[in-house]
C-alpha cells in the first residue's frame, strides 16, 4: 500500500511539472524544425526561435525581457553559435560575431543593420 501511494504521488508530481511546463511553452513542428516559444508567467513571450528534432537550437533565436523589450538576436547551427548577435543592454547595443561558437568580434553599435 506504501510503495502505491508513493508511485500515486510521484507520478502527481511529474504530470503537473509537465502541465506547468507546457503551459509556458508553445511547439510547432515547421518541416524538419520545431518552433518554439517561451513564455513568461506574466504571459509574455522569453524565448522564440527553431529547434532541431534533437533539440539543438537552430537558425534565428530570439529573446525577451519580462516586460517585452528585445534582450538578443541569435544565430544557431545545429546548436552551433554563428554570425551576428544582437545583445541589448540598457541603452546600448552589443554586436557579437560568432565563429564556432567562439567570439571572433565585439563591438558596440547605435543600431542594427
Amino acid at each position: 500500500m506504501k510503495k502505491n501511494y508513493l508511485l500515486f504521488a510521484f507520478l502527481l508530481f511529474v504530470a503537473l511539472a509537465y502541465s506547468q511546463d507546457d503551459k509556458n511553452k508553445k511547439v510547432i513542428l515547421v518541416g524538419d524544425l520545431f518552433e518554439v516559444t517561451i513564455y513568461y508567467d506574466n504571459g509574455t513571450i522569453m524565448q522564440h526561435g527553431f529547434m532541431t528534432r534533437d533539440n539543438k537550437l537552430h537558425a534565428s533565436w530570439e529573446s525577451y525581457n519580462p516586460d517585452g523589450t528585445k534582450k538578443c538576436n541569435a544565430i544557431y547551427d545545429k546548436g552551433v553559435k554563428i554570425g551576428t548577435w544582437y545583445y541589448w543592454i540598457g541603452d546600448k547595443i552589443k554586436k557579437v560575431t560568432y565563429e564556432k561558437n567562439k567570439i571572433i568580434k565585439v563591438e558596440e553599435v547605435d543600431s542594427i543593420d
